[in-house]
């Protein structure tokens, strides 16, 4: 085998783990929360299963793993990749396709509190089918293990995340046993493989059995996270994870249940657990609680990824970024966003108590985010792979209409609890785009109505500052203000100019990697005076005094820039609310957005400087 096979098995390997967790868990919980409660009706059975079949092969198999894994940023997907590679691409991008992506990365995140909770308290349910005395246990012993899941998240998944993939793979083997043995025992039930049952299933159930494709669509809760995931492991480790492992495992497995409720209707108190034989009971029970885990592991890693491409576009407050692994920047642990995620799925196990009455809240954000990406990835195809209109309706009016099926079917949910993901997703995307529109105003309103840096440095009257020979300065503009204003300020107060100072602003672009001759500008502004601006990718991680040192070492600097001694400046912005009214930002959100400003990472702390060696200038606005 060639190294490139090897590399792409072992992506495909690592693929089950980061990727198919969700859908991979699915088995837990979603055939139990379909079937109605007439399950031992055999046209009942086969209608779901054939339901089932049908939206894994056309939704995952056909939409996303055929059509969707292409639309990429330069090999990174998700909602936010998507909206920079439009923005990239069309100059006057539509406000209402920006706020359409906004609101699918708040689902997203809303999506995270929700998943753990389900996976983990449908593996646990496996107690009750041990031995019903255990049933008190489920809820304590859920809410400890995801307890320790959060509060371990500081440490990273850096080592263990290696075994994740080995996990998934002996789950997947081991789900696809289990139901292939029951479906030996009664082939019968593969016949539901014909869509004659789904339609038929429609056509007696009526308005009672449209409702159950919210039951449905928990099976393929998770078809988000193979896009998203896209960057990590390329197309074809996807591709190949799902068509040669998951998507057989999974098949085997529902049937499977299907098979044992047809032969034990008794089966139907757990159709999952019901598959196992006795003796393999704690062993699943174990297996099933380790592969929950890892789902919700890639749920919450998803969130921090996301949380972090979001504040480097600029649609969230400045958070701390905590890299937890010296080799792979991708790995990255957000506080403020795990402890948000941690109180909602704690709470989500302790109001609602089992998957069942999870299940009712589970799918509708999901839905969302599938219809949202849906769309996104429809506009790609227009405007940049420059299909034809029937071409696209072609393509994307079957799924665009099972979405909305789904979603149809999915609203009920609302009154049923699905409004707590779906409201803490409004609660994101207000905040998101208070913060863009507050980021803008500082920016059209304060910043760019100031002189140019060239012109502000002109001003400077040499003969009255002291010039300090061994002191090299670092001055880093804030991104809301790249006129150096502040800059100026302290050298006009403190009649002082270092021999050497370097002005350093950055900017982030649309594009998930900037390479090292792309991510360097340096200009002369007078002498002694340099502009440097440093590029950065969505995608990468900002260490300006390591940025640095990488060029110094390259000889980028035409003159000599003393990183071990020089001093840093950054500027703290402090905002003064007034009563005056600005067009897009009411006084609510002008104080939402002064809250977040004020609380979020400095500039010291997000651009990873040395602490003793920083000086911070303050500067106030008013709006």
């Amino acid at each position: 085998m060639t190294n490139n096979g090897k590399k792409t098995l072992t992506l495909s390997l690592g693929a089950l783990g980061m990727v198919y967790g969700d859908l991979g868990t699915s088995p837990l919980y979603a055939l139990q929360q379909t079937l109605p409660g007439e399950a031992t009706n055999p046209a009942n059975i086969f209608g779901v299963l054939s339901l089932i079949f049908w939206s894994l092969i056309l939704v995952i198999s056909t939409s996303y793993v055929t059509v969707f894994l292409r639309a990429d940023n330069e090999g990174e997907g998700g909602v936010l990749a998507l909206l920079s590679l439009l923005k990239r691409q069309d100059k006057k991008f539509s406000h209402l396709l920006f706020l359409t992506g906004i609101v699918g990365a708040g689902l997203l995140l809303g999506d995270g509190m929700i998943t753990p909770a389900i996976s983990v308290i449908s593996a646990i349910e496996g107690l009750k089918v041990i031995s019903p005395d255990f049933s008190y246990l489920i809820v304590p012993i859920s809410f400890i293990i995801l307890f320790l899941l959060f509060y371990c998240q500081h440490l990273g998944t850096g080592r263990i995340s290696l075994l994740f993939g080995p996990i998934l793979l002996c789950w997947f083997i081991t789900i696809g046993i289990l139901g292939a043995i029951a479906i030996f025992h009664n082939p019968i039930v593969l016949q539901a493989i014909n869509p004659y049952y789904a339609f038929a299933f429609f056509y007696h159930g009526g308005w009672h059995a449209y409702l159950l494709l919210g039951g449905i669509f928990l099976t393929i809760t998770g078809a988000e996270a193979m896009y998203a995931d896209l960057g990590q492991f390329g197309r074809n480790p996807i591709r190949i994870g799902w068509f040669a492992i998951a998507l057989p495992a999974l098949l085997l497995n529902y049937f499977g249940q299907g098979a044992n409720l047809l032969r034990s209707p008794e089966a139907m108190n757990n159709l999952f657990y019901s598959l196992s034989p006795d003796w393999f009971a704690y062993p699943l029970l174990i297996l099933a609680t380790i592969a929950t885990i890892i789902a919700s592991q890639a749920v919450i890693t998803a969130s921090f990824s996301l949380t972090k491409q979001a504040i480097l576009l600029n649609l969230c407050p400045r958070l701390s970024i905590v890299h937890t692994s010296k080799d792979e920047t991708g790995q990255v642990y957000v506080p403020q966003i795990n402890f948000i995620i941690a109180i909602g799925t704690l709470s989500l196990v302790l109001i609602f108590k089992s998957s069942g009455g999870l299940a009712a809240a589970f799918g509708m954000a999901v839905n969302l985010v599938m219809l949202i990406v849906a769309i996104l990835v429809m506009c790609v195809a227009r405007q940049i792979w420059k299909w034809s209109l029937t071409k696209i309706f072609m393509v994307f009016s079957l799924v665009i209409i099972i979405d909305l099926i789904y979603l149809g079917a999915n609203l009920h949910k609302i009154l049923e609890g699905a409004w707590i993901p779906l409201a803490f997703a409004v609660f994101i995307s207000m905040t998101m785009i208070t913060w863009q529109k507050g980021v803008e105003l500082l920016r059209t309103s304060f910043y760019m109505k100031k002189i140019s840096l060239p012109d502000i440095i002109k001003r400077l009257n040499h003969s009255k500052l002291n010039i300090l020979e061994d002191l090299t300065t670092i001055f880093i503009t804030d991104p809301y203000d790249n006129s150096g204003r502040s800059f100026l300020n302290y050298i006009e107060l403190n009649h002082i100019l270092p021999k050497q100072v370097l002005i350093v602003s950055v900017v982030i672009e649309n594009y998930p990697y900037i390479t090292q001759e792309q991510g360097f500008k340096l200009t002369e502004l007078t002498t002694g005076v340099h502009n440097l601006v440093l590029h950065y990718g969505f995608m990468q991680s900002i260490n300006i005094p390591q940025t640095l040192i990488l060029y110094d070492k390259i000889k980028a600097f035409p003159f000599q820039l003393n990183l071990t001694t020089a001093t840093y400046l950054v500027e703290i912005i402090n905002i003064a609310m007034t009563k005056k009214k600005y067009p897009g930002l009411s006084f609510w959100q002008k104080s939402i957005f002064a809250f977040l400003l004020r609380n979020s990472a400095q500039d010291i702390e997000f651009f990873k400087l040395p602490y003793s060696r920083t000086i911070a200038i303050g500067t106030y606005c008013e709006i």
